[in-house]
């Protein structure tokens, strides 16, 4: 199983470039749902079906799945084809982010190849956590495309009193 860094944007370059970046996939998620609902010649009453194809046409599909056990919420995402140097993961105490990059270089011969899906691959997935958790302490590993994240949530204030008596 490889390690997955995990960054937290917290304070500084780091978080305005993070914020940076989830405003520019934002604008451009919220620019093709607008495209699509222009399509359909503007009827209302499809909006969260236009955003969430947007979302899937701009970044992709991936099949994720969110548990929690013990006061840990447990991320599970398919990231087939990625290494664990492609993957990067952001946590702030509200949200996870995760992005997977990497540029497929493929050496075809002129004639030979008829058609190809090979290629880069851009993925970027951001997820709000139900509760607040502790970033710092928020673990990412991926194995056999599979990617494991572990977010310990911040105890509530009546669990803590529950724990302490």
């Amino acid at each position: 199983m490889s390690k997955v860094e995990v960054k937290k944007a917290d304070s500084g370059k780091n978080a305005l470039a993070f914020f940076e970046e989830v405003a520019r996939r934002f604008q451009a998620v919220q620019k093709r749902a607008f495209e699509l609902f222009e399509n359909r010649g503007r009827q209302p009453g499809q909006d969260l079906e236009d955003w969430l194809k947007a979302e899937r046409e701009l970044f992709g599909s991936l099949a994720t799945e969110l548990a929690e056990k013990n006061g840990v919420y447990q991320m599970q995402i398919t990231l087939p084809g990625f290494d664990a140097k492609d993957v990067e993961v952001t946590a702030t105490p509200t949200e996870i982010v995760v992005r997977a990059n990497t540029q497929e270089e493929k050496e075809t011969k002129e004639g030979e190849v008829l058609w190809t899906e090979f290629g880069s691959s851009d993925v970027y997935r951001r997820f709000e956590v139900p509760n607040p958790i502790n970033a710092d302490e928020v673990t990412a590993k991926l194995e056999n495309g599979l990617l494991r994240i572990n977010a310990p949530r911040i105890a509530k204030p009546k669990e803590l009193a529950a724990k302490a008596a």
